[in-house]
Parts: structure tokens; sequence; C-alpha cells
């Protein structure tokens, strides 16, 4: 999938807008300007945070040679920045790996992978009603947002044919998140250029959080 030229004076209108309220004009601007940023061309820049493990953090799992990066819940318990490692000769290393699944569907959503080649197809819940649709590659999301939002998941079904998750961004200054129901069919995790999907929820009050989480879960 090939994205055009980076526009950068979205991302810089996306920092400066103001803290939304749960309804109205302003969220019916902030998402416009969002799904217009989502739906811009852009170069993926691949930009991911920097892996920093400290040896505290690390918690053995039942899986030998497999560990978890223990982070922080936002809200609710189950919605966490935990991501999981195994150790190579180069170092700690977040796992990709069709064996452990589940583990790899987490770092994926955290942007712990970095060579994320998924496109993702996105419907977007706008007020108003309005539900417009969105293709990108995948790792533009987080290009966009991660910079300076913090990321959380929680993988809430998983069964033979495919795992849906709950993918949050936090914005800390101006205390709003947005919000993604992702689905993975397991058949697509490994196989690079292939297409996702999420339900994607704007500019959300974080005070909010637990009762749409629990109405989405």
């Amino acid at each position: 999938m090939k994205r055009l030229i980076t526009k950068i004076f979205p991302i810089a209108v996306l920092m400066m807008m103001p803290c939304i309220s749960a309804s109205g004009t302003d969220k019916v601007d902030a998402d416009r300007i969002l799904f217009e940023l989502l739906s811009d061309s852009h170069v993926v820049e691949n930009w991911h945070e920097p892996l920093a493990i400290n040896d505290r953090s690390l918690r053995k799992t039942a899986e030998d040679g497999l560990f978890l990066v223990e982070g922080k819940a936002f809200q609710v318990n189950s919605l966490r920045s935990d991501f999981y490692v195994v150790k190579e000769k180069s170092g700690w290393k977040p796992v990709e790996d069709k064996r452990y699944p589940m583990e790899t569907a987490v770092n994926l959503l955290l942007n712990r992978i970095e060579n994320n080649k998924h496109g993702l197809m996105i419907t977007h819940h706008q007020y108003g009603g309005k539900n417009p649709r969105v293709m990108l590659q995948m790792q533009v999301l987080y290009d966009l947002l991660a910079r300076n939002m913090k990321i959380y998941c929680s993988v809430t079904s998983i069964n033979a044919s495919e795992m849906q998750a709950v993918l949050v961004f936090h914005n800390e200054k101006r205390n709003f998140i947005h919000m993604l129901r992702v689905t993975i069919p397991t058949d697509k995790l490994f196989k690079s250029d292939s297409m996702l999907t999420a339900d994607m929820y704007t500019n959300i009050p974080q005070d909010n959080i637990k009762s749409i989480f629990k109405d989405k879960k």
C-alpha cells in the first residue's frame, strides 16, 4: 500500500486542538479534523517509542523464555500498556512469533513491532451519526498519534478465526482519548500487507472510559 507526501501542518493542528467536550460543535470539528488527517497522504515514518527495559519491570510468563514488560493500567485494570519480549543475542526484542499469537497482537497494537506493514480499514464513528471510512497503512496511525499520546490495549476475545481488542490513545495534557475496537483475523496476523479492520471513536473525555469500555467490550 503506497502513500504519498506527508503534510506536516495537520499534525500541528491536532496538537493544538482544545480540550473536547462530550458533545457539540467542538466535537464535530475535532472529529472532522482528525478524519481529514487520517485521510491525507502520508509517508510511513515508522515511529516507535524507544525500547527501554528495566529488569524490575520484567515478569515471567507461563511460556519458557517469554517475558512480560509490565506497564500501567488506564482506568480499568485490563486496559494496559504491558507488552511481551524475548531475549536474543542482541538483547531484548518484542515478540513476533506464530507460537504466541495473542502476545504478538498485543505488541502490534502497542506499536512495539518495528516492521508493521498491515493495512487498517477504519470506520470512524463521528458525532452526529456520521460513519465515514478511511483506509491507511496501520503504522501511519501510530506515526500521527503515538508521539503525543499514551497507548493502552486489551484483547477482549479470541477464537479460532479472529481476535478482538480495544486500543486507546490517551492525550494526558488535554485529558481525552481516541478508542478503537480492532478485529484481527488470526490468519492475517502474520501475513505482510494484510488488512485489519477497526471501529474508531474519537475525542472522548477520559472520565467516560469506564462506561464506554464496558459498553464496547
